[in-house]
């Protein structure tokens, strides 16, 4: 089996040696077939590479009647350039290299985090602890949400009920020992029968407060105000006084470790409360002691970790006592949240803290042992976390708004891309168009309304690309009768508007709407088609006409039938015309002016001072990427011929080579906009370039460009810069941004105002803007992305803290795309596949 692929100015056949040489003169382009001259012939390792491919003017007959011949063996249409004296060169996409195998990455099973979140929750009150209790307290599979006044648990019928504790003291804490459930008020203990029974069992010293419970094997230990207390099988407190006070305790069956202020000691072999002189004691860092942690893997293998309020110490044991180790995640630098208000144990080894601004754990992921960050309102509904507990069926947190938490499935990130389809399917088509959706009820999925957007083309663009790469992967009906209905969408926001060359922002079908100004839109500059069917929405920007040409090519190339084909090239012939007969401008035909967006001329790009210092190069892209696509599916000479004139006479190709440099155009510097439609315009401008020179040139552009897109770690820019062959192509930190994409897109309110662990954005984003909002962590890498806001790639995506809120959920096309177009290339190897 082989291919024909096309790589700068190189056409070559990709299989191995014996199947090439056996069926090289059954292709239906052969040599005979279409008299097709080949200059020289280079033997690759495993690919004939044939330069100059041309069609003898005396065969375009020839040509024309084998299309469809040529079409099957290629994937794409051939046409000539309409000049029947001298022939043409035949227009193929150009398709990068295949990925050598350090360039692929594979898909795994792996752990996806699911948020559960306020909107979830049935409870909404103040939470102070979190108790798992223990055996024979009933099937309890979540753990109790102690209140200020008691427990809430869930009954056998399936309902939260509150059990309320007498008495005017307010609970500040819960634990289990010696098989019983204990709370604590700042004066007294109560202990929780299995029948839900409280009973007081221990009042504090008169003259002391009860800070917090440690439950051991051997008892309850008590932590006061003036020293600790226990509480033994006898059910007899017994109380000491200390000074310093510790305020952490942890207990097993050989050693008793108590912490206070800067220092941390242990007594052996002690049942109840110390006594005497501890067997060792050093010094630390921590002066506010929360928890004390054993037998620790993550960071490192440490014995013992001291929790403090803003201050990590970690310990190994020597034959003398223990010894200080210098952890760099403990760095105060690293440290994501301080306020620690309580720490635990998590079933990896690691370590868990809740604080007053969210909640961190320590994990394994694929750049090594990072923090993970859970902060409302994605992940939790109150930002003070008061309690952390890891239990067998998730992560929960007991916030100042109730629970939290955090449940985690085993999948691979097939299965979250088969997911993604699916929340299109269900809440994001809107007659084929793909945008936002909103809720009527803040946070509540069954509310959704699809909703148009002000770029719908520029958005429904990317869910088209994907199901057109899914259908040519996988052979799914469902993802080719997806293109079609979407590509029919987006072919109509030109007929529409009832011209040949003006293409809408959106469209909304006026019978069976369900948004809020039906009626009459106000939201921008709507008018109804001509058949009264449709509401219009005008004054489009370069935005969408960059979408169109960026989706429509890939389209044509790999998933359109003859009709459809047909289609597109009147779509790109009439816009790409029309731009070009209105004097390289967009215009309106309601007001029969030029669009707020739409230049692309010379006069722009070049002269006025948003072109010279803000996105003239990208503009400059986007023409000759228009142009070079009108060639593609027209063949008509003329495109050829004025994208000729703008690089020669106008300097367009200098424009586009320069579109990344911070010194030519400052304006874009930091912009996700400029990012996004630079992006869009080369990916068309560099597959359809024939001209090995020109092809340099656009790359040059490209790669300047990429030299920042880098820095996101972002899989949507790493996957576009290794279809176009960039340079420096490595994509292995996709599969952490795969992972790391949330499953919940509603745009919830982040905020991480208060993260510790913060640095200023890459130079390139925050030098020109100055913005501190914008940020990166302090190991050099950026945020994940289920730790900031919900955004697309056309926004700025070291923002730390922002967010649309709880009643607009996004499509993620994008992320189908960036997925697809990997495994169409192979850069990325599905789970199971050969």
């Amino acid at each position: 089996m082989f291919f024909i692929h096309k790589y700068s100015n190189l056409i070559y056949l990709r299989g191995d040696y014996k199947s090439m040489k056996k069926g090289l003169f059954h292709i239906t382009f052969s040599f005979l077939l279409l008299s097709v001259s080949f200059g020289a012939c280079v033997k690759t390792t495993d690919t004939y590479a044939f330069k100059d491919i041309r069609v003898s003017k005396d065969v375009t007959t020839d040509l024309a009647d084998n299309v469809d011949n040529i079409r099957e063996i290629i994937g794409i249409d051939v046409h000539s350039d309409g000049n029947t004296e001298d022939g043409g060169l035949l227009t193929l996409p150009v398709e990068p290299l295949p990925p050598t195998k350090e360039q692929v990455i594979s898909d795994r099973k792996y752990s996806q985090e699911f948020n559960h979140t306020w909107n979830e929750q049935e409870y909404r009150d103040p939470l102070v602890a979190l108790v798992m209790p223990p055996a024979g307290y009933g099937d309890m599979k979540d753990p109790w949400m102690v209140t200020q006044s008691g427990v809430v648990i869930r009954n056998q019928a399936g309902h939260l009920e509150e059990m309320k504790i007498s008495g005017e003291d307010q609970l500040i804490d819960a634990e289990t020992a010696m098989g019983s459930v204990f709370l604590a008020s700042p004066t007294q203990i109560y202990a929780v029968d299995r029948n839900g029974t409280a009973s007081v069992v221990a009042a504090s010293p008169q003259d002391a407060t009860i800070l917090r419970l440690k439950g051991s094997a051997q008892g309850l230990y008590i932590l006061t105000s003036v020293g600790p207390g226990f509480l033994g099988l006898n059910k007899t407190p017994v109380w000491s006084r200390m000074t310093p006070v510790p305020t952490a305790v942890n207990k097993t069956k050989n050693d008793l470790l108590l912490a206070w202020k800067g220092h941390l000691a242990d007594w052996r072999s002690v049942t109840g409360l110390p006594s005497g002189k501890p067997a060792w004691k050093v010094d630390m860092e921590v002066v506010d002691p929360v928890a004390i942690l054993r037998n620790r893997t993550l960071p490192q293998p440490l014995d013992i970790v001291v929790v403090g309020q803003n201050v990590i110490n970690g310990f190994n044991l020597t034959e003398k006592g223990a010894k200080l180790v210098d952890v760099g995640l403990f760095h105060k630098d690293r440290m994501p949240l301080i306020g620690i208000a309580s720490a635990g144990e998590t079933s990896d080894g690691g370590i868990i803290a809740g604080a007053d601004s969210g909640a961190w754990r320590l994990k394994k992921s694929g750049i090594g042992l990072e923090y993970r960050v859970y902060t409302a309102d994605r992940w939790m509904p109150g930002s003070n976390v008061r309690d952390v507990l890891e239990t067998g069926n998730g992560i929960w947190f007991a916030t100042d708004r109730g629970p939290g938490k955090v449940t985690t499935k085993s999948w691979s990130l097939q299965d979250k891309m088969d997911a993604m389809v699916k929340r299109i399917v269900a809440r994001h088509d809107r007659d084929g168009a793909v945008s936002d959706s909103h809720l009527t009820k803040p946070g509540d999925l069954s509310t959704n309304i699809p909703w148009d957007s002000d770029n719908d083309g520029g958005w429904t663009c990317y869910w088209v690309m994907a199901e057109c790469l899914r259908y040519k992967v996988t052979g799914d009906p469902k993802a080719k009768a997806h293109f079609d209905e979407s590509l029919a969408r987006m072919l109509s926001l030109r007929t529409l508007t009832n011209t040949d060359y003006f293409v809408a922002r959106s469209v909304i079908r006026i019978n069976g709407c369900k948004l809020d100004d039906c009626d009459n839109p106000d939201d921008g500059a709507w008018f109804k088609s001509p058949d009264g069917k449709w509401w219009v929405k005008g004054d489009t920007s370069n935005d969408e006409v960059d979408s169109h040409m960026f989706m429509m090519g890939l389209a044509y190339d790999y998933c359109a039938d003859d009709t459809q084909k047909k289609a597109i090239a009147a779509h790109v012939d009439g816009i790409v015309g029309g731009i070009i007969d209105h004097n390289y401008r967009l215009i309106d035909p309601q007001t029969g002016k030029c669009t707020t967006y739409g230049q692309f001329g010379p006069a722009y790009v070049n002269d006025w001072v948003e072109g010279k210092v803000g996105d003239g190069g990208v503009r400059s892209a986007e023409m000759l990427g228009a142009l070079n696509l009108a060639w593609h599916v027209t063949g008509k000479q003329k495109y050829l011929d004025i994208k000729n004139d703008l690089i020669t006479n106008y300097h367009y190709g200098q424009n586009v080579a320069n579109m990344g440099n911070i010194k030519v155009y400052p304006f874009c510097a930091g912009s996700g906009d400029c990012d996004e439609l630079g992006m869009q315009a080369l990916f068309t401008l560099i597959r359809y370039e024939s001209d090995p020179k020109l092809r340099a040139l656009w790359l040059q552009g490209w790669n300047s460009m990429y030299d920042h897109l880098k820095l996101q770690e972002d899989a949507f820019w790493d996957t576009i810069n290794a279809v176009l062959g960039g340079k420096n192509v490595d994509i292995s930190k996709a599969i952490r941004w795969f992972k790391g994409y949330p499953v919940d897109l509603i745009r919830w309110k982040i905020h991480n105002e208060r993260r510790q662990d913060v640095i200023p954005a890459p130079a390139y984003y925050y030098t020109v803007k100055k913005d501190p909002n914008l940020g990166m962590r302090s190991d050099g890498h950026i945020f994940p992305e289920d730790e900031r806001p919900n955004d697309r790639h056309n926004t700025l995506r070291f923002k730390l803290s922002g967010g649309l809120g709880p009643s607009i959920e996004m499509d993620s096309a994008d992320v189908l795309f960036t997925w697809w177009l990997g495994r169409y290339y192979g850069f990325i190897k599905a789970k199971n596949s050969p």
